[in-house]
């Protein structure tokens, strides 16, 4: 069935809500919807290209969560980067039929879209050659979306569903989901190995569905997708997770006010070189630990009030504009899941395990989180560093690792293939393995550094090294 976008109306019954650019939208079948004219809504636009585009009325097949989050900013990162593989001429066409020559007013003056180039190539007949990207660009796109031409063919589906989960990768995820549920009635009922096995298993599983959701690279169906994004009640809001993650870290990775993962408790950490150094970072070879046990709770709790009261994401992500219905229902969200996470215990255990049940399931999930994220950028020798080159940048700001170990692609989530994950972010880490020695060829060709170690380990190390170096008071 397709899907339209229509206002929220009294007459209207909704399968799904969530948020869009300046109104909340319900998402229903047109078959029951065939006597419920559609309203207009206000304009959605974002600027691609140096081009103003008002999407408003596009009934995009990733669904409106996508459209959102280029609403009022520079589009040009998260279109390329999720667009790889799509007929240019198709795109160009879609392109044409929304572009207004209306100038709108962007959430941030400093969002030039300036910090990469995109050049482009000789037209014919008045339609684009090609994607505007590099010649480094232009190959590992075309090597990567052979491969899966060839596995469309071998499974007799779409390039793009090629890209998705595979029926193998949905067996996994079942399995996974299984085991999750079978631990709950004992770690709702108090039993002690459940009180650390529990989190653990939460976490594979979470991470394994969670952060390709928020990358619509679960499935072709967006609301699947969305889904997905809001099962991780432990690490993060999805609406926080999209500003941080999918707009601000995926398309400026490691680029000073830009990537909001820069500035994560900046008063005890210094990330890069851009950042003031203050004495409490000389203690950041150690302090990490602390942080790392209380990262998540920062981000489930600390950032959503911090985001809504100032409209920033970190001083680095401009927030869409929502509606004071959205934001009730955010706020709901997040007060739900403080219940979810630390109320309940206090409700069944007496105190002392309430605060164990309240506590080391939240440390074990964090931890678990800062050890599959932080290893992944921050380290010597990808912070600081930039190419105007939007392929070449994601390469040298990203850090790949492990290869040849299950054990840690099943527990990282498939982000220990950060590179590849970069370069393509709407493919499912389930194929990333497979594209991985591609990536690495068309690196090598073109002189790119492919940033590796062999083992979490040694990633870990790596990690530590970069606190210690930024740690020092730069010379004066």
């Amino acid at each position: 069935n397709s899907f339209r976008v229509y206002e929220l109306n009294g007459h209207a019954t909704s399968l799904y809500m969530i948020f869009s650019h300046k109104t909340p939208f319900l998402i229903t079948d047109t078959n029951q919807m065939a006597s419920t004219k559609a309203k207009d809504v206000a304009p959605l636009p974002l600027r691609i290209h140096g081009k103003w585009y008002d999407v408003s009325q596009f009934n995009h097949p990733g669904g409106p969560i996508m459209l959102s989050l280029g609403n009022s900013r520079d589009a040009t990162g998260l279109f390329e980067s999720h667009h790889p593989f799509t007929s240019r001429a198709k795109l160009e066409r879609l392109l044409s039929k929304y572009e207004t020559e209306q100038e709108f007013p962007l959430l941030s003056k400093e969002d030039t879209g300036e910090e990469f180039e995109w050049p482009t190539y000789e037209s014919k007949d008045g339609v684009s050659a090609g994607a505007p990207i590099s010649a480094f660009g232009k190959e590992m796109v075309q090597r990567v979306k052979a491969y899966f031409e060839n596995e469309a063919k071998r499974r007799n589906v779409s390039l793009i569903q090629a890209t998705k989960a595979t029926p193998m990768r949905w067996i996994e995820i079942a399995l996974m989901t299984a085991v999750m549920v079978a631990t709950l009635p004992f770690f709702y009922t108090g039993h002690l190995w459940a009180l650390f096995v529990t989190p653990v298993v939460y976490w594979v599983w979470g991470v394994n569905l969670f952060h390709d959701g928020s990358h619509f690279g679960l499935s072709r169906n967006w609301m699947v997708n969305a889904a997905a994004t809001y099962i991780g009640i432990y690490f993060t809001s999805a609406l926080e997770w999209y500003h941080q993650h999918v707009i601000g870290h995926h398309v400026y990775t490691n680029v000073p006010r830009k990537d909001p993962d820069l500035y994560h408790n900046a008063t005890m950490e210094r990330h890069t070189k851009t950042l003031r150094w203050r004495p409490s970072h000389k203690h950041q070879w150690f302090t990490w630990a602390p942080v790392w046990v209380i990262g998540l709770f920062g981000m489930c709790f600390v950032k959503p009030i911090q985001m809504l009261m100032t409209g920033w994401y970190n001083r680095a992500v401009p927030m869409i504009p929502i509606t004071p219905q959205r934001k009730a229902l955010h706020i709901a969200g997040r007060v739900f899941a403080y219940f979810a996470c630390y109320v309940w215990p206090f409700l069944l255990f007496p105190l002392g395990k309430a605060v164990a049940f309240a506590v080391i399931p939240q440390a074990i999930i964090s931890v678990s989180f800062m050890l599959s994220s932080q290893v992944n950028h921050l380290t010597p020798d990808t912070v600081d560093q930039h190419s105007t080159d939007f392929y070449k940048h994601q390469v040298l700001t990203s850090h790949s690792l492990a290869a040849d170990s299950p054990a840690t692609f099943y527990f990282m989530g498939g982000l220990n293939f950060q590179i590849e994950h970069h370069l393509f972010p709407c493919i499912n880490h389930c194929h990333l393995p497979k594209i991985s020695p591609i990536v690495r060829d068309v690196c090598k060709k073109h002189n790119v550094p492919y940033t590796y170690t062999p083992t979490l380990w040694q990633a870990f190390k790596a990690y530590l090294r970069h606190l210690t170096i930024l740690s020092y008071k730069p010379s004066e």
